[in-house]
């Protein structure tokens, strides 16, 4: 079943996402994979209605998890650039505070 290709694909790439180390991402991740042990174990037994019903929600916890990891890994990012600009605004002010102090003391 293409389906459940398709969500495999999905939790895989949660997985790459970094899904583990964020809890919300990782027990999306793991409704997941376990909800895909479950359809594949209704299509075992030609429960087609039930294996659907199964994708389908392995599919909105696996996008789920992939929208978290994805969140949290795009706001590390931008503390880490925000850290960056901050220490880069520092070493300005501190530099042109340095640059005023010494015009000083060549005028005195």
């Amino acid at each position: 079943m293409d389906k459940l290709k398709d969500e495999k694909a999905t939790v895989r790439a949660a997985q790459e996402a970094g899904a583990q180390g964020t809890p919300q991402a990782a027990l999306h991740l793991k409704m997941a994979n376990d909800e895909l042990v479950s359809a594949q174990k209704a299509l075992d037994d030609n429960d087609n209605d039930r294996a659907r019903l199964l994708l389908n929600q392995a599919q909105a916890d696996a996008d789920l998890s992939l929208a978290l990891a994805r969140g949290t890994a795009e706001e590390q990012q931008a503390q880490e650039a925000q850290a960056k600009i901050d220490g880069r605004l520092q070493q300005s002010q501190y530099t042109l505070l340095g640059s005023r102090s010494r015009r000083s003391v060549m005028k005195i």
